[in-house]
């Protein structure tokens, strides 16, 4: 019955998107942005990873919001957001440095890569199927490309994308899924059982462990990316 709850978490935050993108008066002042979170607009640490640059932007997004946040949900909720916030605060690492050397930033994009790491892992975890390997092979092959080339592979918008940040939530969905490995390894049950047996005489089997876009440049002036 848990796994087949509806994602509420995973809808909230498409709804949070969608209410930004056709709701904020100036989306410019919602946009991420180095400079001005250094001179205290912090909110834009958060909201610039929820605006979008056009609606093909929001549906790409979206899509993978609903489709890589409902698999991460029906597992762990906790584990969603742990995912979530570990890829905003890595791509906001990376733009906050003098190597992004961005104007603007929007978009869910680099997040998502998190989320689609966390994912692969959970079904390589339940699975062992090469077909899980074969589809993580796959994406940080589109990663390399993308970063590369300084294109996006598989959605054209009005920015131009920022690949690295892609790499950056790649890198933040595997700290969660090298740390939820950790945390989930030794599962209640089987501690339990592990105690059980060591207290039979003779007994020494050793304890059991469960496995556990887009950026945008507009002109050549205003560097925005997503």
């Amino acid at each position: 019955m848990e796994n087949r709850r509806i994602p509420v978490f995973t809808l909230a935050l498409l709804m949070t998107a969608i209410a930004l993108h056709g709701l904020a008066p100036d989306p410019a002042l919602l946009y991420f942005n180095a400079a001005n979170i250094r001179s205290g607009e912090t909110w834009r640490l958060l909201t610039g990873h929820f605006m979008h640059a056009d609606k093909t932007h929001l549906f790409w997004n979206g899509l993978g919001l609903v489709v890589l946040g409902t698999l991460i949900e029906h597992r762990s909720r906790l584990l969603l957001l742990a995912t979530l916030g570990a890829g905003i605060a890595a791509v906001s690492i990376l733009l906050m440095t003098p190597f992004a050397e961005l104007d603007y930033y929007c978009g869910l994009s680099g997040a998502l890569n998190s989320l689609l790491l966390v994912a692969i892992w959970l079904e390589w975890q339940a699975t062992r199927s090469w077909l899980v390997i074969a589809i993580a092979l796959g994406c940080v092959v589109k990663v390399v490309v993308e970063v590369s080339q300084g294109t996006s592979i598989l959605t054209h918008i009005s920015w131009p994308p920022y690949a690295w940040s892609h790499l950056a939530g790649l890198a933040g969905g595997l700290v969660v899924a090298w740390q939820w490995r950790k945390v989930t390894r030794l599962q209640p049950g089987d501690q339990n059982a592990a105690s059980l047996k060591n207290t039979i005489p003779g007994h020494h089997e050793p304890w059991l462990s469960g496995p556990g876009h887009d950026a945008c440049l507009c002109s050549e002036r205003t560097r925005r990316r997503c």
